[in-house]
């Protein structure tokens, strides 16, 4: 099985060399499933465009918090659009952040409206969480029944509250913060989390600048929960392949 990163950035601007020259590289790394979120409603069109042209890439199209502002009832009706397209598997990264400049009322509709979107579509979610981890948890603890589940990226947070993200259905997105020194936290989080709720990812570029910091994210992981770098790659591509409904298909 080949690895799976179920966030990358692949069309940022922060990045050097050719997009096409980012995936080959993925590729030789043995990784096979590449998941770009969307950010702002401007770049949905490119993010499907590369999706429909690389067999291992995929979008999830949706507004981040800090462009919230920007949803609207011509955005909703891209997003529910975009969302029956074969290579758009999930929506997002979408949900609430303290640390941006943009009214937490704007944050709440956008990410209220998306959500309804995704449970329509019955899509997962990509779910952006920083400092608001009680109002995310309440906002889809509404929607109850009608989640189709998804990853909750960029974890970084206690035990407890893996628990009650688990319990609504969401695997925790594994990432580049698991190789930080100072990382306390998330190390002993995650050797209480079930097997099949965990994933990979690397935020790239904001979080990483090169594919090979996948590989370092599950070598560590595999260490923490004491699986062997191949069960690291099997679990966590088989837990994404089920969560984002690709089957056995990726990474194979």
């Amino acid at each position: 099985m080949r690895l799976s990163d179920t966030h990358i950035h692949l069309l940022a601007s922060e990045w050097q060399e050719p997009v096409a020259d980012r995936i080959d590289s993925a590729r030789q790394l043995g990784i096979g499933l590449l998941l770009q979120p969307g950010v702002r409603g401007l770049d949905w069109p490119e993010l499907l465009a590369l999706a429909e042209e690389y067999d291992e890439v995929y979008a999830a199209p949706g507004l981040h918090p800090m462009c919230a502002e920007d949803w609207s009832h011509a955005c909703a009706a891209q997003l529910r659009t975009l969302s029956i397209r074969a290579k758009v598997i999930a929506i997002g990264e979408i949900g609430l952040d303290a640390l941006v400049d943009v009214d937490m009322a704007r944050q709440r509709q956008a990410f209220d409206a998306q959500v309804r979107i995704a449970c329509e579509a019955k899509l997962p979610l990509l779910i952006h969480c920083r400092k608001c981890t009680d109002a995310v948890l309440n906002i889809l603890q509404e929607f109850g029944d009608r989640l189709n589940g998804g990853i909750w990226h960029g974890f970084s947070g206690s035990s407890e509250t893996a628990q009650q993200i688990i319990k609504l259905g969401f695997a925790l997105g594994v990432g580049p913060v698991l190789l930080r020194e100072n990382a306390r936290k998330l190390p002993e989080a995650l050797k209480d989390i079930p097997d099949d709720m965990l994933v990979l990812e690397t935020d790239a570029p904001d979080m990483a600048t090169e594919p090979e910091t996948l590989l370092a994210v599950a070598q560590r992981l595999a260490v923490l929960r004491g699986w062997t770098e191949a069960e690291c790659v099997r679990l966590t591509t088989t837990n994404a392949n089920r969560i984002l409904k690709l089957g056995e298909m990726i990474g194979e």
